[in-house]
């Protein structure tokens, strides 16, 4: 397994509640939700299946609001690049009385489905879809802290945390839209966990290890505004790049106000410089590979998230002022745009 640099952890161990040890990328999955109110938390697993050109992204999440019962829903969408108009979205609520979350290992189930630290398995329907999962993850590399320093996890601030912990994996299994299945045997992937008491005020996302030239080439970006008093602050951008077989981690505090990041939906545009090596990329879908989709803050408020799994990527990689290679992503790339303001040009789709 490849280590990340300033990034991961591959050996190191955690004692957790019940006093058995298992590894950090075990223990950066278990949820932090102890009943409270005002709390959400979200695992998701995106991935693309590279035969049929199609992405799927499942979501198993909790929403404790400030007032109200906690619930537990069931994401699922799939992308098909080659005809926007097969594209489908379902999500399933239950009260959390139909869920069940270890604190012993990672574990959280939604129903009958269920996601552990080695894979995932589910069926989710709704008047004229189903989509059935039961998915293994092997893990190429494994955890990854987007923030620079680990006390960025235990305080207030920020108010929204996320963690990779199976960051680069591999999945195997079978999914199925509908009546058709797609078997599943080593593709690209990622899972992710997300926690907090209010997401940001906007963000853009992408991820995508799929890349023509450098098969083991990962790409990781996110540009976020979080709100200081009642203003936003300027965007806060990191990056990582593996790429030609070393790991560039460009998230650290300074570095978060360098990057270079302009984002208008449906195109990012983003650049960015450490040591002698610099980059500078794009990243774009049509307006009809994106599936829109509603979150909701502990405290009600909404947010809009218009998210696509087969986004096109270009990226330049420079050392000391020399192209070294151009890295595409040819709709295999995940982007994401969420923000405050509905943008009309989408359907919400749940």
């Amino acid at each position: 397994m490849n280590k990340l640099p300033c990034c991961t952890f591959q050996v190191n161990y955690a004692r957790n509640s019940a006093s058995r040890m298992i590894a950090e990328s075990e223990s950066a999955n278990i949820a932090r939700w102890n009943g409270e109110h005002g709390h959400y938390e979200v695992y998701y697993i995106k991935f693309n299946h590279r035969q049929s050109s199609t992405g799927y992204w499942i979501r198993y999440t909790l929403l404790s609001p400030l007032n109200g019962p906690a619930v537990a829903e069931l994401w699922g969408i799939f992308f098909d690049s080659k005809n926007p108009a097969n594209n489908i979205a379902i999500k399933n609520t239950f009260p959390m009385s139909d869920a069940e979350i270890k604190k012993d290992t990672f574990l959280f189930r939604i129903n009958d489905a269920v996601i552990s630290q080695t894979g995932t398995k589910g069926t989710l329907n709704d008047a004229t879809n189903v989509m059935h999962w039961d998915l293994r993850f092997e893990q190429v590399s494994g955890l990854f802290f987007h923030f620079p320093h680990r006390f960025m996890y235990r305080t207030a601030t920020p108010k929204t945390k996320v963690v990779s912990p199976n960051f680069d994996i591999r999945i195997h299994g079978k999914i199925a839209i509908n009546n058709r299945v797609y078997e599943c045997s080593g593709e690209p992937g990622q899972q992710t966990h997300i926690w907090g008491t209010k997401h940001a005020e906007r963000w853009t996302w992408a991820n995508s290890s799929i890349f023509k030239e450098d098969s083991s080439a990962i790409f990781e970006g996110l540009s976020a505004q979080v709100k200081i008093g009642n203003r936003p602050s300027p965007a806060l951008t990191l990056f990582f790049l593996r790429c030609l077989g070393k790991d560039h981690c460009l998230n650290g505090l300074v570095q978060l106000f360098r990057n270079k990041s302009e984002s208008a939906f449906p195109v990012w545009r983003f650049s960015a410089k450490q040591g002698h090596m610099r980059f500078s990329g794009e990243i774009k879908a049509g307006l009809e590979s994106f599936v829109g989709v509603e979150y909701t803050d502990p405290d009600r408020e909404k947010l809009w998230c218009y998210n696509t799994k087969v986004a096109d990527m270009r990226l330049e990689v420079f050392e000391r002022d020399k192209k070294i290679i151009t890295l595409t992503s040819d709709k295999s790339c995940a982007l994401e745009f969420v923000s405050r303001v509905k943008d009309p040009r989408v359907p919400i789709r749940i």
